[in-house]
């Protein structure tokens, strides 16, 4: 049944990207007031819009203040995901979304050398944004639950720390043309949880030592507590195509499952979409 819905999301994941290059016509992108940025607020694509398809999800406007999304790159690995997304707009200035997001992972796709896992992610986001004159600021606080079934290996998210985790993100976005809209995020992870209790760590501190960690007991060496990065970044928006660039430093965030990596390093984002 998984490897079915696998190949249907592929097949409309590609269908969905191919009806938005041929068919450009029937869009207005341009930033504007029916126009906004959805990524990192609390905004769906509503009346401008009713498909967004890009290089890693698609979105579909479901009602008027309701989006429904999907990732692509997971239906690859035969993961099936969906999410939702609602905007309650109080007035023209403010807007709160509250977006929720289910998807089940096994690592022995990611990297068959690893012991067979199952890792459950449910990120629910709070979103609230408000505009005013050509400047818009929003704030998320994002709540990933994980849940591990089975042994994980240290590095098989290539050091990523799946644990439940809350994180606070704010963006200010600046429009500085109808094409250009500048971006500056910050990301914070506010706390995280301990394993749950059917999780086993399995942890090399060296070349001669082995570690596993049951439950819930301290996982040091998965403590990414007060991780953050900074990223600046730039959104062109024309007729249909959008592009989206950053690059910033810190714990880059391995989205949409939200694990963190520990070590500080560049955190580049990009993107590419349209919208009809």
């Amino acid at each position: 049944m998984q490897r079915r819905f696998g190949r249907v999301g592929r097949l409309v994941a590609l269908c969905i990207t191919v009806g938005g290059i041929l068919d450009p016509s029937v869009a207005g992108a341009f930033h504007s007031d029916q126009q906004r940025i959805t990524a990192g607020t609390a905004y769906t694509l509503g009346e401008s819009s009713d498909w967004k398809v890009g290089l890693w999800s698609a979105e579909y406007a479901a009602h008027r203040r309701l989006d429904v999304g999907t990732y692509v790159w997971p239906w690859l690995f035969r993961v099936a995901n969906w999410g939702v997304k609602y905007e309650y707009r109080f007035s023209d200035s403010l807007s709160v979304g509250p977006r929720l997001h289910l998807f089940r992972l096994d690592v022995q796709k990611l990297n068959p050398d690893a012991q067979p896992v199952k890792i459950a992610a449910i990120p629910f986001e709070l979103n609230g944004s408000y505009r005013w004159s050509d400047y818009t600021a929003s704030l998320q606080a994002i709540y990933t639950y994980i849940h591990v079934e089975g042994s994980l290996e240290e590095g098989a998210l290539e050091g990523a720390a799946a644990i439940s985790n809350l994180q606070l993100v704010s963006t200010l976005e600046y429009r500085w043309t109808k094409v250009t809209a500048l971006w500056l995020r910050l990301r914070y992870l506010a706390y995280q949880w301990q394993p749950s209790a059917s999780a086993v760590y399995v942890l090399h501190p060296n070349d001669f030592t082995t570690v596993e960690v049951h439950g819930a007991a301290e996982v040091q060496m998965f403590d990414v507590s007060h991780a953050y990065s900074i990223v600046p970044g730039v959104q062109w928006s024309w007729e249909t195509f959008n592009l989206r660039a950053g690059l910033g430093y810190g714990n880059y965030n391995l989205g949409p499952v939200n694990f963190v990596v520990p070590r500080k390093t560049l955190v580049p984002e990009f993107d590419l979409f349209w919208r009809w």
